[in-house]
């Protein structure tokens, strides 16, 4: 099991198992862990830290396979290639 070495609100420094480390942050019981995979301390209010995402609504485009668009190109290249050709259009008009 990883351990973690936090900075305690109040007790200082300690190693704790990864799987608490979310509950002591939304329990605001932590300032700062470590991340090894960057080699520095993490602060929880000025830093990236865990979290459940934003609050997109949208439909979910990280599951499933590519959807085919209606000009036959996969994903969005078709779609961004068509809106850059168009604004080449544009700028060529004025």
């Amino acid at each position: 099991m990883p351990y973690i070495r936090v900075v305690y609100r109040k007790k200082g420094f300690d190693y704790i198992p990864a799987y608490l480390l979310n509950v002591l942050i939304r329990l605001d019981e932590v300032t700062h862990f470590y991340r090894p995979s960057e080699k520095r301390w993490i602060s929880i209010r000025f830093d990236w830290v865990r979290g459940t995402g934003g609050l997109y609504t949208g439909p979910e485009r990280r599951s499933g396979a590519k959807k085919t668009e209606p000009g036959g190109e996969k994903g969005g290249e078709g779609r961004a290639a068509h809106w850059l050709d168009q604004l080449w259009r544009q700028i060529g008009a004025l």
